[in-house]
């Protein structure tokens, strides 16, 4: 949405997923998906850790205020793709909390 276009002002949309998120996160979402498709991700855990981890990191280069610093959005998703599927929900919903509360702008 042409509202939200300033929050790609660090990383693009076209962005591979595993340039930003590491080796580790490649080898889930594998080395073609952009950010940008990763944001469309839903009912599976692993898409919807990465849609809100997107998101979070998108709030975390635009809001001084917001929870998670970018490496630490970085560094939450790899621990959580190391971990269980139980991990992998709960670091979904603290950054969806996150991205929802009021230091966010919400991207969608």
């Amino acid at each position: 949405m042409p509202e939200y276009k300033c929050y790609w002002k660090v990383v693009s949309p076209d962005t591979k997923v595993a340039i930003i998120f590491g080796l580790i996160a490649g080898r889930r979402y594998g080395t073609d998906m952009t950010l940008w498709e990763g944001m469309n991700g839903r009912g599976d855990p692993y898409r919807t850790l990465l849609r809100e981890g997107t998101t979070a990191l998108l709030n975390s280069y635009s809001s001084i205020q917001f929870p998670y610093h970018p490496l630490g959005v970085i560094q939450h998703m790899n621990w959580a793709l190391m971990g269980s599927t139980r991990q992998v929900l709960h670091t979904a919903l603290s950054f969806l909390r996150a991205n929802s509360g009021p230091t966010a702008g919400t991207v969608v």
